[in-house]
């Protein structure tokens, strides 16, 4: 069954709360490129692996945290296209809040 878009802006936005400002600007660029790699090769297992691993260290008892985790969970295996929705969603969450000077 194919992912919902509104499910995958839910994704997308509760990742930026949650990891767009996680850490600092080096941290969130290795992070991207560590995810982009997953993504390149499509391995699902690793991509989840290192989100959920940014997440228990950057946000362990934040709510939305634990929404993002149950939400990856429903939604984690896909299919190869929708894999590519989630996941772009999610490096682009946490790419949305950090970086700019305020």
């Amino acid at each position: 069954m194919p992912v919902l878009e509104e499910k995958v802006r839910k994704i997308r936005d509760i990742t930026s709360e949650v990891l767009g400002k996680a850490g600092s600007e080096n941290y969130r660029q290795k992070l991207v490129f560590d995810l982009l790699n997953a993504i390149k090769a499509n391995d699902q297992r690793r991509f989840f692996w290192i989100l959920l691993r940014a997440l228990n260290a950057h946000s362990k008892d934040s709510p939305k945290a634990m929404e993002l985790a149950r939400l990856l969970g429903e939604t984690f295996p896909l299919s190869e296209s929708d894999f590519e929705k989630v996941s772009y969603s999610i490096v682009l969450g946490i790419m949305s809040s950090g970086g700019g000077k305020e």
